[in-house]
C-alpha cells in the first residue's frame, strides 16, 4: 500500500472519522484558547498545502485549462474564496513546496512520468475527437503555481514556500504559530498529529456562501485502527515510504495485519 495510499485507506475503511463541515461556520463559531505572536486577532488560521490542492485554487475544473489555463476565470475564484473567508474571521497561509527533497527523488521522477503519460493521452484526445479532454485527465496548466502566488499575493493572502522538507515545515509551521489546522490530501500530515485535519479534496465554495469539505478526526480514526495515536508513526513507517520501498514489502493486508499485532 505505502505510506501514500494510506489517505485512501482511511477513507474506505474509517469512513465514519471523515466528516462533512461547514469551515466558515467553524469559524464563525471559533474561540481563541491562547494568544500567539503570531495569531493575536483572534482569526481563525489555516494553513493550506497548495501541492495538494491546486486544481481546488484554480477553481475547480474547466475544460479551457487544456488550452493553457485561464487566469479571469482563477481571479474571480480566488477573490470569492477570500472574500467568504474574511466575512468568517478566517485567515489563510497557502503553503508551495520550493524544496528539492533529494532523498524522493525517485519518487517525484516517477510521479513526472505519470504527469507526462496523462499530457499525452490529452494531446492525442484533442487532436482526435477535438472536444475537452475527460475530468480524471486534468494536469496543472503551465506557470500555474506562479500565477497563483502572484495571486493571492495581489489578495493580500499569507504565501509562503518551503525549503527542505515541505511536509515537516508546514506542519512545523502550523504548530510554532498556533494555527488551527491544515487543509491538505496527504497522509502524511495525519500521522503528525495536526490541531485539526481538513480534506483538500473535498473543498467546495457553494452559492449559498459555506465553504464545504470534510475533516478527518484522528482519535476517531485511532479507535477505528484500534492504535493508540502516539503509534501512528510506527504504524506510518512500517507501510512504506521513500526510505522503504513499499513494493518489496509484503501485500497490504498481511502487512497491515502485522502491523496491527506488533504495534498492539
Amino acid at each position: 500500500m505505502g505510506i501514500k495510499a494510506l489517505q485512501e485507506f482511511l477513507e474506505t475503511h474509517c469512513s465514519s472519522a471523515c466528516v462533512s463541515v461547514d469551515l466558515l461556520k467553524i469559524s464563525r463559531g471559533f474561540v481563541p484558547k491562547r494568544r500567539y505572536k503570531f495569531n493575536d486577532s483572534g482569526h481563525f488560521y489555516l494553513v493550506v498545502d497548495a501541492e495538494s490542492c491546486l486544481d481546488r485554487l484554480y477553481g475547480g475544473y474547466f475544460s479551457d485549462w487544456v488550452c493553457g489555463g485561464q487566469w479571469n476565470r482563477m481571479m474571480y475564484f480566488l477573490t470569492s474564496l477570500v472574500q467568504a473567508c474574511h466575512s468568517a474571521n478566517m485567515e489563510l497561509v497557502v503553503f508551495f513546496n520550493g524544496a528539492l527533497e533529494s532523498q524522493s527523488l525517485n519518487e517525484w521522477s516517477a510521479e513526472q512520468q505519470n504527469q507526462r503519460k496523462k499530457a499525452n493521452l490529452v494531446t492525442k484526445h484533442v487532436n482526435n475527437k477535438g472536444t475537452p479532454p475527460p475530468k480524471v485527465w486534468w494536469t496543472p496548466p503551465v506557470f500555474l503555481r506562479s500565477a497563483l502566488r502572484m495571486a493571492l499575493r495581489q489578495l493580500n493572502v499569507s504565501v509562503a514556500c518551503s525549503m527542505d522538507d515541505h511536509h515537516q515545515e508546514v506542519i512545523g509551521y502550523c504548530r510554532e504559530h498556533g494555527l488551527q489546522g491544515i487543509i491538505a490530501q496527504d497522509s502524511v500530515y495525519a500521522i503528525f498529529d495536526p490541531p485539526r485535519y481538513f480534506s483538500s479534496n473535498n473543498l467546495k465554495l457553494t452559492y449559498k456562501g459555506s465553504l464545504e469539505t470534510k475533516e478527518y478526526i484522528m482519535d476517531d480514526i485511532a479507535k477505528c485502527l484500534n492504535l493508540h495515536p502516539s503509534r501512528f508513526c510506527l504504524f506510518a513507517a512500517l507501510l512504506g515510504n521513500y526510505l522503504l520501498i513499499y513494493v518489496i514489502l509484503p501485500p497490504n493486508n498481511s502487512i497491515c495485519n502485522v502491523c496491527f499485532s506488533y504495534i498492539n
